[in-house]
């Protein structure tokens, strides 16, 4: 069967007209199976899942029974703006056929993720983690790798505390002088915000009547201007800029005057049409080779006096998928070779949208990486022109960000408010554009603050700690870790020989760590290092740890605690920051404490959770509570009785170390600490 795309939606409405009079069951079920056949055939020859989720879902009302119907239902609806609804489809494939797909776990999972449902999405996650362990050498097209899995599990605890947690801001659909019940995306608007410009798949004022293979209209750029303080019905911005094929806009200058366009060219290329004094745009000329690459570039931003272009690429050199670059113009107009911003702001997963605030510094952006909640999440970052340094990421928060892709936000050039699109219960079509009143806290400072000038990476040589670990007979094993003081992370350790450990870092700044030495019958050991930014030459650092014996403290009468501590210690296990996903690494405490449970009988466990100092401490006991039962959950899944093991959260009531210094949280202090106890 060969379908037009315009003849779909008529045949897709007789089927549904067919659907709705009354028929037997056996009928029903012989109608559903043609539904599906012929969405099926939709599926191969088309991209228009919207007509094929209709057939399907349809199919499923009348035969709850089709599996096919129901699975198909719940993959289309994880393509479509209402994604959380897929979940109820892959539960019916779930109790009638579980191993319709190696993934239905997962993706039964994914649609609870998609509604807010983050602790019934974390148990499905969970259980296909506990298949693929079960099958390891399963290759197929649907399995779905672990850190995957494991990233999603961190987003749903994300999702919890920015839920728990949510920003105070007033959020406004535009209205349909602006929207269309179609796609209304990437908004931009000039300083003065006179003009804004958007992408729309509208059909009214689109140069091509006929659809694309989605059998929705081709993209075209779209130009709103304000009148008496409203946002008047938008126009097409023309054939100079648009053709009659797909074309985005994705960028704007401060001053309205050149207009960056998204192109398929070239892998994706972008564009530059710019105002000329009568208001008429000019052809697209693509942006040079500095820019342009046989790679993907998506979306860019000028600084305020545009002679500074933020945009994302995918190109090799960076951090891992697309990526957040700058370049500067020259004295002669010419865009100078890209630098990779690096980390904080990228991550081995993707990030786009950069725009560039009208002060000057502050750089919003999305990424799929970072505390998000799923999907691309905003962000915001400030620069330090003095130590050229940027900030941290925020993750700008709920209800601005939620567990589906959120992206291309504009802030006004007084920081009040901004625009972004989304989906919300209150859209008109598919994607609507929001305007948002910006919190306090959120606002830009000086907007005559002068432009970033990123500063290029330099390849720095290298820092070296060399630590040995001295027991009473000369150098011996230990285990040995260097966590960061002022901030996530910290150093991987090489072991050069028995005893003797490395640690090697090139970063221009300097950090303070916290030395972590501890070994069984030893007292355990945290020692300060101040860790030195790289230079132009190699500096070499060490240090010496001299293990002195643990001493048995007695038993004091007037103890409070009336059980008896055990012998033997298990180190603590770390979280990273507002996580209850303890660190892969520390996986073997675990598994150390779950043998000396199975060892002795009759022993009990505590386990005490503790958080750092960063947040309200409301959600800090909630989290150091959440942490505790995380590992107790890995342990009764390892065999040892729930009821052997209590939990405790103590928030950041308990710190190792100091928490004055930094913003992030003290990792040291993020932990879940093992107490044995005889019966």
């Amino acid at each position: 069967m060969q379908f037009k795309l315009q003849g779909i939606r008529y045949l897709v409405a007789l089927f549904l007209v067919i659907g709705v009079l009354p028929l037997r069951a056996q009928d029903n079920a012989d109608v559903a199976q043609q539904y599906v056949e012929l969405a099926d055939e939709i599926m191969r020859e088309t991209k228009a899942y919207e007509d094929a989720r209709d057939l399907y879902v349809t199919a499923s009302n009348l035969d709850p029974n089709n599996v096919r119907a129901n699975y198909m239902s719940g993959i289309t609806m994880l393509q479509s703006v209402t994604k959380g609804k897929a979940t109820d489809y892959f539960l019916k494939v779930l109790e009638s056929d579980p191993d319709y797909s190696f993934d239905l776990l997962y993706k039964v999972g994914l649609g609870y993720h998609y509604g807010y449902k983050f602790d019934e999405a974390t148990k499905y996650y969970e259980q296909y983690l506990d298949k693929l362990a079960a099958n390891p050498d399963y290759l197929g097209n649907d399995m779905v790798e672990e850190s995957v899995v494991k990233r999603k599990i961190f987003e749903c605890e994300q999702g919890k505390i920015l839920m728990e947690f949510p920003e105070e801001v007033e959020i406004v659909n535009l209205g349909s002088d602006v929207n269309s019940k179609y796609y209304d995306y990437a908004p931009v608007v000039d300083a003065d915000e006179n003009v804004m410009i958007f992408t729309s798949r509208r059909k009214e004022g689109n140069l091509n009547e006929d659809v694309a293979d989605d059998n929705i209209p081709y993209e075209d750029i779209f130009i709103s201007r304000k009148v008496n303080d409203r946002w008047d019905y938008p126009d097409n911005i023309g054939n100079v800029v648009n053709t009659m094929y797909h074309d985005s806009n994705v960028g704007l200058s401060k001053d309205g005057k050149e207009l960056f366009i998204y192109k398929d060219e070239n892998e994706g290329d972008i564009y530059v049409s710019n105002q000329d004094e009568n208001g008429n745009w000019t052809y697209p000329e693509p942006l040079d080779k500095h820019i342009n690459t046989e790679f993907s570039e998506t979306s860019v931003s000028l600084s305020p006096d545009g002679n500074t272009m933020f945009f994302s690429s995918n190109k090799p050199g960076g951090e891992g998928g697309f990526d957040i670059w700058v370049s500067h113009r020259n004295d002669k107009g010419k865009w100078e070779k890209a630098e990779n911003l690096g980390t904080p702001i990228n991550t081995p997963l993707d990030e786009d949208g950069p725009f560039i605030g009208f002060d000057g510094k502050t750089l919003y952006f999305s990424s799929r990486g970072g505390n998000g909640m799923g999907g691309f999440d905003i962000y915001r970052v400030e620069y330090d022109s003095a130590s050229q340094v940027w900030s941290a990421p925020t993750n700008m928060g709920y209800p601005i960000n939620t567990p589906d892709d959120d992206i291309y936000f504009t802030p006004s050039k007084d920081g009040k408010h901004a625009y972004y699109s989304t989906v919300k219960e209150d859209g008109i079509g598919y994607t609507d554009i929001y305007m948002l009143k910006v919190p306090d806290e959120m606002k830009h400072e000086d907007p005559n603050a002068k432009p970033v000038v990123a500063a290029a990476p330099v390849e720095l040589a290298p820092v070296t700690l060399t630590v040995t670990v001295n027991g009473p007979s000369g150098p011996t094993e230990a285990v040995i870790s260097l966590r960061e003081v002022t901030g996530t992370g910290g150093l991987a350790a090489n072991r050069t020989s028995p005893g003797v450990y490395s640690f090697t870092s090139k970063e221009g700044k300097a950090h303070e760590y916290v030395l972590s030495v501890t070994k069984d019958g030893y007292a355990p050991q945290l020692i300060t290092i101040n860790y030195p930014a790289a230079g132009n030459d190699p500096i070499n650092l060490s240090q010496t740890v001299n293990l002195v014996k643990s001493k048995e403290q007695p038993i004091q009468e007037n103890k409070p605690e009336p059980r008896v501590m055990a012998k033997g210690k298990v180190r603590n296990v770390y979280f990273g920051f507002g996580s209850s996903y303890y660190h892969k690494e520390d996986a073997k405490y675990i598994e150390q404490a779950v043998a000396k449970m199975k060892q002795d009988p009759s022993l009990e466990l505590e386990l005490d959770g503790h958080c750092d100092s960063v947040g309200k401490e409301k959600f800090n006991k909630s989290l150091s509570i959440n942490r505790a039962d995380r590992v107790k959950r890995e342990m009764v899944k390892e065999g040892v009785a729930a009821g052997r093991i209590t939990i405790k959260g103590f928030g950041s009531d308990k710190p190792l170390a100091s928490n004055d210094q930094e913003k992030e949280g003290r990792e040291l202090n993020r932990r879940v600490e093992f107490k044995f106890y005889k019966k």
